[in-house]
Order: C-alpha cells, then structure tokens, then sequence
C-alpha cells in the first residue's frame, strides 16, 4: 500500500508501567513528510496488571506465552474502546508496539508481549506488530 496519506494508530506499552499509550496520527507525504495528532490517550494500568507485569519478566517460557495470549486479548480490548471513542472506522494500520518485558538493545535482544497476529483477528483490522525486535536486531548490527 503505497500513498501519500496514512491514518494510523500507534500503541505501545514500557517497562515504566504507567499505561498504554494510543495516538491516532494522520501522515501525510508533500515533498517530505508531515504528521498531525488526530487523538492520544494514555490508558492506566490497573493494579493487578502492573503487579502481573512487573513480575513477568521471572516467568518461565510456558507462563510467558500464557501472559502474552491474555495481555493481546486485552490490548485488544483497549484499542477496540479507544477506536470506538474516537470514531476511527477504517484506518490504514494499527501498529502495536506492545509491552516491553525485556529490553538489551546492546545485546540485540528485546521481548515485547501483546504483538500476536491474533490482535488482528481479535480487532478486524490490519495490524503491523513485533516490528521492534528487527529494528533492535538492526540497531545492535550498526557500528558504534
């Protein structure tokens, strides 16, 4: 799909446990490109998921993958209410950089939950995920 004019979502989530953080972005290419923040919303992590969070990255392989499939349900659930919120019906992508658990750029490695093909499924829409981990291996490859 290549235009001059994208509306996409971008979400994505941190080791800091503050929220999900949602931006509805119009981009837009006239010689160069130009963005416009339609809507953005910072969704608070409930204490139960900060707690659940917080203590993954101790989980073994089988609780993780676990952890992943109910954490993508509910990233899900909370792009389908901010989509509903701000009327957004078609947009080009939703790009979910999920929730960081792990993160060693210098080592090349990260590990984000939430970024399951089946958040497309679960929404209906086209989604761009686990994209951060080519850009971290990419990185870690660069001369310094």
């Amino acid at each position: 799909m290549i235009k001059n004019n994208y509306n996409v979502i971008g979400v994505m989530s941190g080791t800091s446990l503050d929220g999900i953080d949602l931006a509805y972005v119009n981009l837009r290419f006239s010689g160069s490109w130009n963005h416009e923040i339609i809507a953005s919303e910072t969704v608070p992590y409930t204490q139960n998921w900060q707690k659940i969070l917080s203590q993954a990255v101790f989980l073994e392989d089988r609780q993780l993958k676990e952890l992943n499939m109910e954490y993508t349900a509910h990233l899900a659930e909370v792009i389908s209410k901010f989509l509903s919120q701000n009327a957004i019906f078609e947009p080009d992508a939703i790009c979910s950089h999920g929730h960081t658990i792990k993160h060693e750029p210098e080592n090349g490695y990260t590990l984000q939950i939430g970024n399951l093909p089946k958040i497309a499924d679960l929404l209906k829409q086209s989604v761009v995920c686990d994209f951060r981990v080519q850009d971290v291996q990419l990185r870690a490859r660069e001369p310094h």
